[in-house]
This record gives C-alpha cells, sequence and structure tokens, in this order.
C-alpha cells in the first residue's frame, strides 16, 4: 500500500513502518530543527533526542486526537524530549563552587556594555554570594529551586535574601527608582 498524505495516520496506527518513514521523509526537518533550537550546543544528543521523537511517536501515536495538527504534535513531542535531554546533560555537568565563581565577569552578561554595565552598577551594593543569587536568577533566568539546590540553601533562604538584596538596591540607587 502507498503511503500518503491521506493515510499516514492510520497506517501509523496499524503500526505499517512504512509510515513511520513517511513521516521521518517528511516531517524529519521540522523535528530535527525543533531538537536543535534546544540543543545547539550538544549535536550528539540532538541526534539521539531525534531517534528518540520518533519513537516516541511511534509508541505513542494513539493517544493522538486529531484536535490539532500533526505537525504541532510532533514538534511538542521533539520540544519537550529535547528539553529532558537538556535537562540530564545540565545535571550530569560538574556544578562550579560558588566562590570560585567570578562575580564581576563580562561573561555573565549579554554583551551589551551599556546595559552590562547598568545591571553590574545596580547590583554592585550587594555581598558576593547576593550578587551571584541576582545573577543566576534575575540574569542568566535560572529557577530559584535551581539556585537553592544548587547553593545547598532553602527556597526561604533565598526569598529573604532576595527581598533584602532588593531593598539595599533601592536604597543605594535611588535615582532609578523614581
Amino acid at each position: 500500500m502507498k503511503i500518503t498524505e491521506k493515510n499516514f495516520l492510520q497506517e501509523l496506527q496499524r503500526r505499517n513502518e512504512d509510515a513511520l518513514e513517511f513521516v521521518v521523509k517528511n516531517y524529519g526537518g521540522l523535528l530535527k530543527a525543533v531538537i536543535h533550537r534546544i540543543l545547539y550546543d550538544y549535536p550528539e544528543d540532538a541526534e539521539e533526542c531525534l531517534y528518540d521523537s520518533v519513537l516516541k511517536i511511534w509508541n505513542n501515536i494513539n493517544s493522538y486526537n486529531g484536535q490539532n495538527r500533526f505537525e504541532n504534535w510532533i514538534s511538542a513531542i521533539a520540544k519537550y524530549s529535547a528539553l529532558d535531554r537538556l535537562r540530564i546533560i545540565k545535571r550530569l555537568q560538574p556544578m562550579e563552587d560558588i566562590d570560585t565563581l567570578p562575580v564581576s565577569d563580562e561573561s555573565l552578561f549579554t554583551g551589551n556594555e551599556s546595559f552590562d554595565e547598568f545591571f553590574a552598577e545596580l547590583i554592585s551594593c550587594l555581598k558576593d554570594e547576593d550578587k551571584m543569587i541576582f545573577i543566576k536568577i534575575f540574569w542568566n533566568g535560572e529557577s530559584i529551586d535551581d539556585v537553592a539546590m544548587e547553593l545547598g540553601k532553602s527556597h526561604n533562604f533565598l526569598y529573604k535574601r532576595i527581598s533584602r538584596g532588593k531593598q539595599k538596591i533601592i536604597r543605594h540607587n535611588p535615582g532609578y527608582f523614581k
């Protein structure tokens, strides 16, 4: 039987491997683009994630209900597979000791000198540990959960440090907060 755009879903549900080949041929580029957008620094893992995504499509095709476009459904599978893989990669990387990280290292910033200087000036009144917390949470966009786990501190501790740090920034930079 020839697999076409009209019958590939039914054939996938019937476990026809030719239909899976059709999906890879016609939608593989989309899957690859979604995965590489997330795992751009890890090409080997991106390729492995692509295989995992195709396998997930194959194993979960019966859960596709047709309410969304097929492209959106497989894109979501690829996206979440890549995000899961990225979390695993990040977890396995050795953590740096907070005391050895340079607080004023320009690599922590965007490259836009005026904005970098503004942010560095705002947090200059904080202690080194508080600067690192602010950089991780407000600059790098890390979650409070991740930072708390990395530092071995409680969420409550971080919330208090952030609150006190914000107050200190406002006191030391009154011209910015009128």
